[in-house]
């Protein structure tokens, strides 16, 4: 029997062939936005802190600023939360704390891959020449047949994005190991965040809830959010 083919397309057959043999990738909706810290923790308390009394003292460029006014009465209802007790005299203190926080950005690019069409759909027509026994003779046999279109990478093209850098950081000196100006390091907790959110208010939350998630665990720590729980 001889055979011929109208169009030579191995090459697109081929291509249809691997296209569906290759497995589907799952869809997965992507989850609602995280805001990621990673938390440092030192402590060098004499004892259990809790019962123990505390102030919030600014530091100079805080002074007269609503935002630190705002953010020291989170961290006082942590401390509070903690089992400390908040004093309005230093004379009363058994320990002061300050804190500080900024933020800063940088920018991140990547490669991007860019999908289109790698070989076109096409109709291909094949003939059969079938030997028609009636006859005595050989009659042509046509036969159709479509050839899905092949996906995948056609090129890069690079996206540049503005990370922002968050940072905090939290000390308490105990006033019982102190002399005069020489304050005695009882605790230091840094929390550093990035990400797409351009202010330190827009995460403040988050970031102050990192930190208390194991206040008195000295060490390191990652940790992980929703974003819309740092809404004030």
């Amino acid at each position: 029997m001889k055979r011929m083919l109208v169009s030579p397309i191995s090459l697109v057959r081929l291509c249809a062939l691997v296209l569906v043999l290759l497995p589907v990738a799952a869809c997965v909706a992507p989850g609602p936005p995280q805001v990621t810290s990673h938390v440092t923790r030192f402590a060098d308390f004499a004892g259990n802190p809790a019962g123990q009394a505390f102030i919030v003292i600014p530091l100079a460029h805080q002074k007269q600023s609503a935002e630190y006014s705002q953010y020291r009465r989170e961290i006082e209802a942590h401390l509070v939360a903690q089992g400390l007790r908040a004093v309005d005299s230093q004379d009363q203190a058994d320990y002061l704390v300050n804190f500080d926080y900024r933020i800063g950005a940088h920018d991140e690019s990547y490669l991007v891959e860019e999908y289109g069409t790698l070989v076109p759909g096409q109709t291909i027509t094949t003939t059969d020449l079938i030997y028609n026994s009636a006859t005595g003779t050989y009659e042509p046999y046509h036969s159709t047949e479509y050839i899905p279109p092949v996906h995948g990478v056609t090129g890069y093209h690079t996206v540049t994005e503005t990370i922002f850098d968050r940072h905090f950081t939290l000390r308490m000196f105990d006033l019982d190991r102190s002399s005069g100006d020489d304050l005695y390091p009882a605790y230091e907790g840094t929390v550093a965040s990035s990400g797409s959110t351009p202010s330190f208010a827009g995460v403040s939350a988050c970031l102050f809830d990192a930190l208390f998630s194991s206040f008195l665990q000295p060490g390191t720590q990652d940790t992980s959010q929703p974003s819309d729980t740092c809404m004030r």
